[in-house]
């Protein structure tokens, strides 16, 4: 296979570039990497995919602020065509701060390009795997040359991987800090929760080593999801770049990692494996009493209990709506969801754009009676009252849609997509599925199907690819009621599609 096409751009113009040479005149500093977290900040001026993103004049200026931001250490882009990089601006960076641990990023080969990296004075070198994992520049040896190159002058290597078989493909090398990339460098497209998933496969094939999250990172709530799913620090660029308040932006994404490592549940490391699970994410809305939620938590956990390595199986809704007819106030949830602390199911708030619900549900994940907040109906940036981007609590957006335009921006790392209806929800209305077919791009394949979703059109949803279904209303013989026998009878359909040929 060839190298992936901008990679392969990349690399050819590399190797016509001379190695240069310098007398290195600073101390080798090793990476804080028992520190939590351990956040790398990027020197970047432009990239293949943004074009230009900060001008940079000054790359000192910008690496003090990081520093007394809270920066574990400073990485420093130094491919010239692509990327506008240089090697100049790591020298002046580790020259002016000597006891600053600085990353060169690039896309090294050759052990004089480590050699070149420990002359300009850095600390740490990033060695892709992706260059190698296809035979290409010598395959695994070449890396692992590399990579003993880089210990032999006491320079840490930051190994990159994209997916499993690369993971595979550097686990040999035991590794000490190994970063997982959420941008495909075969198709350059971000997929955030590919990579937060790699990491429960990664921490099980390489359990030395450190593990950091890279790209993709655009608000100070994805270092709270970050942290949440487990990593233990990030490589963060663009975005630090891109803000005017670098040092502040970087304590704030500091502090959400840590909020996020410190939850009172990990309901994102659940999320995405049921995501990526054979049988889906499934979520039953609308429970409204402590009885009929117990008996749907036994049927789900007798029928999903083998099928998925989240700890917590599937989810349980309850409605915050007052206008909704299956509202139920905080306290019923507090007493239901204390009733349903031995099942492996996750909990979940569903709220409108209202000031009063969020903080109700917020106050019921603080204290540990739900597990994650379903914010139906958002359509921004806020959401009532509250900036997301700022968000502390876990949390996904809903969206009633019945275009493709209604379907804006969102910042959660998956949307649910509902139909539109007068209730907002719980309706029974299905979205139109050539309409789902054509939202699946824009969601990144993450298709996550709310309204009218039952056992009669199971199949359809999981054959145009549905990753979660929230069930409400086909699931109840009365509004608020779940119906056993038709609860069975969904899980039993569901379970029968993932076995047979139906859905190849």
């Amino acid at each position: 296979m060839q190298t992936p096409t901008i990679l392969k751009e990349i690399l050819d113009k590399k190797q016509k570039k001379q190695i240069l040479s310098t007398l290195r005149n600073a101390p080798l500093i090793r990476p804080p990497l028992d520190t939590f977290p351990f956040v790398i900040a990027e020197i970047k001026r432009a990239s293949p995919t943004l074009g230009d993103i900060g001008a940079i004049p000054n790359p000192t200026q910008l690496a003090q602020s990081y520093l007394e931001g809270g920066a574990g250490a400073i990485s420093v882009l130094c491919e010239e065509d692509y990327f506008k990089g240089s090697l100049q601006d790591l020298k002046a960076i580790k020259d002016k701060f000597n006891h600053a641990c600085v990353l060169r990023k690039d896309f090294i080969t050759t052990k004089e390009q480590i050699k070149e990296a420990y002359d300009f004075g850095a600390d740490m070198v990033l060695l892709i795997a992706a260059i190698f994992a296809n035979g290409d520049f010598g395959g695994f040896k070449q890396l692992q040359e590399l990579y003993e190159s880089a210990l032999a002058l006491n320079l840490t290597p930051l190994i990159e991987v994209h997916n499993k078989e690369e993971i595979d493909f550097i686990t040999p090398l035991k590794a000490k800090l190994i970063g997982i990339n959420s941008r495909n460098l075969h198709t350059f497209k971000i997929d955030k929760i590919t990579a937060l998933n790699l990491l429960n496969y990664l921490k099980a094939t390489n359990i030395q080593a450190k593990f950091i999250f890279e790209s993709s990172i655009s608000c100070s709530f994805d270092g709270f999801v970050i942290g949440n799913v487990g990593y233990d620090g990030i490589l963060c660029g663009s975005y630090l770049v891109s803000t005017k308040t670098s040092t502040k932006t970087l304590q704030n994404l500091i502090s959400s990692l840590k909020v996020g490592k410190n939850s009172p549940n990990d309901f994102y490391h659940d999320a995405f494996i049921l995501l990526n699970s054979p049988l889906g994410f499934i979520k039953i809305c609308g429970i409204t009493n402590k009885e009929n939620a117990l008996t749907c938590a036994k049927i789900l956990n007798e029928a999903l209990k083998d099928t998925t390595k989240a700890k917590k199986i599937a989810a349980l809704g309850f409605i915050l709506v007052k206008n909704s007819p299956r509202f139920v106030n905080p306290k019923k949830i507090q007493e239901i969801t204390t009733a349903l602390q031995s099942f492996p199911l996750l909990k979940v708030a569903v709220v409108s754009d209202e000031k009063e619900e969020l903080k109700e549900a917020i106050e019921l994940y603080k204290e540990g009676f739900i597990d994650a907040i379903q914010l139906h109906g958002s359509k921004g940036e806020v959401f009532g009252t509250y900036n997301l981007k700022e968000a502390n609590f876990p949390f996904y957006e809903a969206k009633n849609i019945a275009t493709l335009e209604d379907l804006n921006s969102f910042l959660s790392p998956f949307v649910l997509l509902d139909s539109k209806s007068t209730l907002g929800g719980g309706s029974g209305k299905s979205i139109d599925f050539n309409l789902l077919s054509q939202l699946k791009e824009k969601v990144n394949d993450y298709l996550c199907v709310a309204g009218g979703v039952g056992t009669h059109n199971l199949k359809e949803l999981k054959q145009i690819g549905a990753k979660m279904l929230d069930i409400n209303s086909s699931l109840e013989s009365k509004i608020g009621i779940k119906d056993p026998k038709k609860l069975q009878k969904f899980l039993e359909s569901l379970k029968s599609l993932a076995t047979s040929n139906t859905l190849c």
